[in-house]
């Protein structure tokens, strides 16, 4: 692995004028230079997906062995952020009063009235990023957006989970795009005369009105079309966050718990985006298709084991192994709700909870990292959750009532070891 060779004299004096330039306005000037705010413009290269995966799950064990040390003596590495229980605004995290929020303010979230997009819509390119099916789209304003399609098997899953996971990671104080769901008729799209997609051999062709079709009329249902809408961020997008680089930030830390809440676990960099807003940098968390019962990847429900096992679990692997085929990982019996909810259940354990790769910044999570948290899930009210949920506009009232109280049954036992450790 390359290691970063050490500062000169020039590059610790960008590193001091770096960490002394103003960034968060709320940060305390007691507490010191605001060490997670981005007030310069980042590079944001993307590495690709397999190698960020390896980096992960075989190089980090080796490379964070001292943090390893430490964790295990008693002494891990404190967050820079958390300040007499509190969190000040950062790159990724505005420190919203939840008390204060009404349910209506919660549906919403960062969606504002002139965010939800309006037909007909002009189809300028085919989405050919990820496993969703989806295409890039402008509205009758010419406002651009992303449009996503739910598996054709599994109406409202992906759409849905979008919807709500995106209203109660803003309602905790995350940066999030607006995502809402959205049914349209068929003719309120059109392909545009220069629109493309990825044709045979991953060539570039035309997207032909048929072939846009062939992609709309399996998915109708009683007329229309559901699509999860997000409207495309303003700014200069900068790319991909590494929740290494933000892994001593105490908000970046215990969004480990906010993900075992809503069992959020594709949580690779690549589902963070740093965008340049003309003054400082700031951190979205995106994508929310493998949330609640969804799986993106897998154009339907979770997988059984998706929250108690990585999906390459070196643990597990290695315990499989010394047994010689015996040991099964922990993971109980979950069932499938319905097609809409897919696989999501209250049973989670907060301590023992995986995404499906290993994140480093949850790795660093501290108790006082978590007690932090869990003080904010405990504020949410169920009159809140239940707003939440309503932003999915599920067709079959079950499908909203089931999620609501697996969702407060799940905050309740997420937020329960910390409560009681105190």
């Amino acid at each position: 692995m390359h290691r970063p060779a050490p500062l000169s004299r020039v590059n610790t004096v960008a590193l001091v004028l770096f960490l002394a330039a103003p960034g968060c306005a709320s940060w305390p000037r007691a507490y010191g230079a605001p060490p997670c705010c981005t007030p310069a413009k980042l590079a944001a290269p993307a590495d690709e997906v397999w190698w960020h995966l390896f980096q992960v799950t075989a190089i980090a064990p080796l490379t964070d062995s001292g943090r390893t040390l430490r964790r295990a003596m008693g002494f891990p590495v404190a967050s820079f952020n958390l300040h007499d229980d509190a969190v000040t605004d950062s790159a990724f995290f505005t420190n919203r009063d939840i008390a204060a929020m009404s349910p209506e303010a919660v549906r919403w979230g960062p969606t504002r009235p002139d965010d939800v997009a309006v037909p007909p819509f002009t189809v300028t390119k085919l989405k050919d990023e990820g496993k969703t099916a989806g295409f890039f789209v402008k509205d009758a304003r010419g406002v651009a957006y992303l449009f996503k399609l739910d598996p054709v098997d599994a109406p409202e899953l992906l759409s849905g989970a979008e919807a709500v996971s995106s209203k109660l990671l803003y309602a905790l104080g995350y940066h999030v795009p607006s995502y809402e769901a959205g049914a349209f008729a068929m003719e309120d799209f059109t392909a545009a005369p220069d629109a493309v997609m990825k044709g045979a051999h991953g060539r570039v062709a035309p997207l032909t009105p048929e072939a846009l079709q062939a992609l709309l009329a399996p998915r109708m249902r009683e007329g229309r079309v559901r699509v999860g809408q997000s409207k495309i961020l303003g700014g200069e997008i900068l790319g991909p966050a590494r929740f290494k680089r933000f892994r001593d930030c105490a908000e970046m830390r215990a969004l480990k718990l906010a993900c075992a809440w809503i069992n959020h676990i594709d949580t690779k960099d690549h589902n963070t985006l740093l965008v340049w807003d003309g003054q400082r940098t700031v951190g979205y968390l995106i994508d929310f298709g493998t949330t609640l019962g969804a799986d993106a990847g897998r154009a339907g429900p979770q997988r059984p084991c998706a929250g108690w096992t990585y999906i390459v679990d070196l643990k597990e692997l290695s315990l499989e192994t010394v047994t010689l085929g015996l040991h099964e990982p922990p993971c109980p019996v979950q069932p499938t709700f319905d097609a809409s909810v897919g696989r999501f259940t209250s049973q989670v354990d907060p301590r023992k909870w995986k995404p499906y790769a290993p994140n480093l910044a949850f790795k660093a999570m501290t108790e006082e990292d978590a007690e932090w948290i869990t003080a904010r899930l405990a504020r949410l009210s169920r009159a809140q959750i239940e707003a939440a949920v309503s932003a999915a506009q599920y067709s079959r009232p079950n499908d909203a009532a089931y999620l609501v109280e697996t969702l407060l049954a799940r905050r309740d036992a997420v937020v329960a070891p910390y409560v009681e450790d105190k």
